[in-house]
């Protein structure tokens, strides 16, 4: 009966300090359970990094197609930051609501490094960083939970505070103004096909500082004229070649 008591006594022990040594971030050099998305981040060595590791990462929705500004993606937070996720399913937004909670078992899937912007997706094929994760292997690797759902309020910065740590967080960004752009529509025509591109425009602070505000032409607002005067922003920090610009969420435009 001792032995057993001890037995059960060390397990106890052994639960305790792996519940501890994820808590502080105190992994190992094949880290397991679950971690946070910016330790995730840390692990991308290369344009497309295969994950081996048994880990998990969990976060809340904070951006998906319910207006079209992200197609065939998602972004989920957590405390440490956020990170896109490639999907290839059409209505994100039916299946990864806004706050909805997201676990991921990321052992398989892959890291894409486009440059300098992370996405999470399936290793690739061809010539991309990274696939989108097939519909069929969603519930393979994902845990979608929308009875629980948990709204993360935006990091508040002003367009000199980005940084590579704020790439894929979601933002706010208030006192801006469309200076030169008022008036125009968020996204450009194609002059020969006639079609909406994805178009940069670039608001101002109080200050003259700049940002680039990045729209796909899949969004639902991009005929939409880009107000005067001053506002605020709320969107996801996005990166290319060491360009930094906001991509507007759940049409966050409020002037």
């Amino acid at each position: 009966m001792r032995r057993i008591v001890l037995l059960a006594t060390n397990i106890c022990l052994l639960l305790i300090s792996a519940c501890t040594d994820a808590t502080l971030g105190n992994y190992t050099s094949r880290p397991h359970g679950t971690v946070s998305i910016a330790y995730l981040k840390s692990l991308a060595r290369a344009e497309s990094t295969l994950i081996t590791d048994d880990i998990s990462i969990e976060g809340y929705v904070v951006a998906n197609d319910l207006f079209g500004e992200y197609y065939k993606s998602i972004v989920i937070s957590d405390s440490s930051g956020g990170i896109e996720i490639s999907i290839d399913m059409r209505r994100t937004a039916v299946e990864f609501p806004i706050s909805a909670r997201v676990v991921v078992h990321c052992a398989g899937l892959a890291l894409g490094n486009h440059g300098g912007q992370l996405t999470l997706g399936a290793m690739p094929e061809r010539e991309y960083a990274v696939d989108r994760i097939a519909a069929t292997d969603v519930n393979r690797y994902m845990l979608i939970d929308k009875e629980n759902p948990v709204a993360i309020e935006p990091v508040h910065i002003a367009p000199p505070d980005l940084s590579p740590a704020m790439i894929g967080n979601y933002v706010k960004i208030e006192n801006l103004s469309f200076t030169h752009d008022a008036h125009l529509t968020w996204c450009d025509c194609d002059p020969t096909t006639g079609k909406y591109i994805t178009t940069k425009r670039t608001a101002y602070d109080e200050h003259n500082n700049a940002i680039a505000v990045r729209t796909i032409a899949q969004c639902d607002y991009r005929s939409e004229e880009i107000p005067s005067g001053r506002g605020s922003l709320f969107g996801i920090v996005e990166y290319f070649n060491g360009e930094y610009s906001l991509r507007i969420v759940n049409h966050g435009i409020v002037f």
